[in-house]
C-alpha cells in the first residue's frame, strides 16, 4: 500500500504544478470522461497531452502491477479521479 500512496502524492504533486486550463471544466464531466474514457477522453476534454501522458502512464504503471482486470480497473479510477481533482485545481487558480 506504500507504493500507492506514494504514487497518489506524486500525482498531486504534478496536478499542483501544472499550468491551469484554458477556461472553467465540469469536475464531474471530467470524472466520467476518466473513467469511461480513460487517459484519451481527459485529454481531449483538457485538450492536453500531458494530461494524457500522465493518465496512461499511471494505467500502465497499474497495469503491470496487477494486470487485466484489477489493473485495468486501477487505471480507470486513477484518470477519473485525476480529471475531476485536475478540474477543480485548474478552477481554483482560474478563481472560479
Amino acid at each position: 500500500m506504500g507504493q500507492m500512496e506514494h504514487m497518489g502524492q506524486a500525482a498531486v504533486e504534478v496536478i499542483k504544478e501544472m499550468r491551469p486550463l484554458e477556461g472553467r471544466k465540469s469536475p464531474v464531466a471530467a470524472f466520467l470522461l476518466g473513467f469511461f474514457t480513460g487517459a484519451l477522453g481527459v485529454a481531449i476534454y483538457f485538450k492536453s497531452a500531458k494530461d494524457f501522458f500522465v493518465c496512461m502512464g499511471m494505467f500502465i504503471i497499474f497495469f503491470l502491477i496487477a494486470p487485466w482486470g484489477p489493473g485495468e480497473l486501477a487505471g480507470m479510477c486513477f484518470a477519473a479521479c485525476y480529471g475531476a481533482w485536475r478540474a477543480q485545481a485548474s478552477n481554483q487558480k482560474l478563481g472560479l
